[in-house]
């Protein structure tokens, strides 16, 4: 068994920094191994132009661990975006794509989508363009169940989409379900995200009897142990359509409470990386993390793999339960537990 070895230089393709006095506090968490992350555009006020773009990039490079830190925004999707704007804003790369949030599914989703052939002439830019369609895949509506909100997204939404634009490259976000998982797999131009959370907690986890656990609560929920398990066998076993996005998302400690109404989001950036090490040694596939971590989010971007190394090695820690500084408190995942793998960055 390994106890220390290196990796190419990882990168986040899915993380949510926030504004503000938050943006200021967490951004040094993925920038302490990362060398790149998308930024995802759902800030209070969504980010629709390349001036948003321009200047939430420079705010996240202000506040990270190191000045290398590279920041990447897709923009959040909606009926009324600027077209020409958006257009210019792929073609200089302000941009590194279209983010497509349904209406009301998460966090300050309400100006998304709330019917996708509304925005078939931004997805023809989109692939014209040879960018990427990021989709948050769930359908919401009350008469579907929670936990069936990423297959009814799949099978009438994005069966749709993929069918009329089969050349646009498409990536599912923060799979949750072995059907999403299968889905990726048999269609072409496709890739997906995995969180850390996905693959280590179920919905029992979460969910009571009356009650849930708000800091284990996200969107997509977690679901059973058949779909972790999928989950974990497409990070682990050399499958290039599927790569590293924590989907670490911030929430202020007291918005957070024990109702499905509460604030949805987990952060675990301040030990992501040690929890996919922990994932893949549990998967005897620690070998493989270096594909998943570092080759396959690049590839499909079309992107430079990063030259910089990263140590893991064999150390016990326990994960603080709380980031608190002056006004801001988050908890952790993870928060208070052991972890038995430890990264460095070699260049900070």
């Amino acid at each position: 068994m390994k106890e220390h070895f290196n990796i190419i230089q990882p990168d986040d393709w899915h993380v949510h920094l926030r504004e503000g006095d938050m943006l200021e506090e967490i951004t040094k968490y993925s920038s302490r191994i990362n060398k790149r992350c998308i930024a995802m555009p759902n800030t209070k006020i969504p980010i629709t132009t390349y001036n948003q773009a321009i200047n939430y990039k420079k705010k996240i490079i202000e506040n990270s661990l190191v000045k290398n830190f590279e920041p990447l925004i897709p923009c959040y999707l909606n009926e009324n975006l600027e077209v020409d704007n958006f257009r210019y804003a792929l073609k200089n790369n302000h941009f590194i794509g279209g983010k497509l949030y349904p209406s009301n599914v998460t966090t300050n989703s309400k100006d998304g989508i709330n019917d996708i052939r509304k925005i078939f002439n931004i997805f023809e830019i989109i692939e014209e363009e040879d960018k990427t369609l990021l989709i948050h895949a769930e359908k919401n509506s009350k008469d579907i169940d929670l936990f069936d909100r990423e297959k009814y997204f799949i099978d009438d939404e994005l069966t749709i989409i993929r069918k009329k634009f089969p050349k646009l490259k498409i990536v599912l976000e923060h799979i949750s379900t072995s059907y999403g998982i299968d889905f990726v797999e048999t269609n072409n131009n496709m890739a997906g995200t995995i969180t850390p959370h996905h693959m280590l907690i179920t919905k029992k986890d979460v969910f009571f009897d009356e009650s849930i656990d708000p800091h284990l609560f996200c969107m997509p929920v977690v679901k059973n142990e058949k779909d972790l398990i999928s989950l974990r066998k497409a990070a682990c076993q050399n499958n290039t359509k599927f790569f590293l996005g924590t989907d670490s998302a911030p929430h202020q400690f007291d918005l957070k409470y024990p109702s499905i109404t509460t604030k949805p989001g987990i952060f675990s950036s301040i030990c992501s990386l040690e929890l996919y090490a922990t994932i893949f040694e549990e998967e005897n596939a620690i070998d493989q993390l270096e594909i998943f971590s570092s080759i396959n989010g690049p590839k499909f971007y079309n992107l430079p793999i990063n030259n910089n190394k990263i140590l893991l090695k064999k150390e016990e820690w326990i994960v603080p339960e709380f980031i608190e500084k002056n006004n801001i408190k988050v908890k952790n995942f993870f928060g208070g537990k052991k972890i038995n793998w430890k990264a460095e960055n070699l260049k900070v």
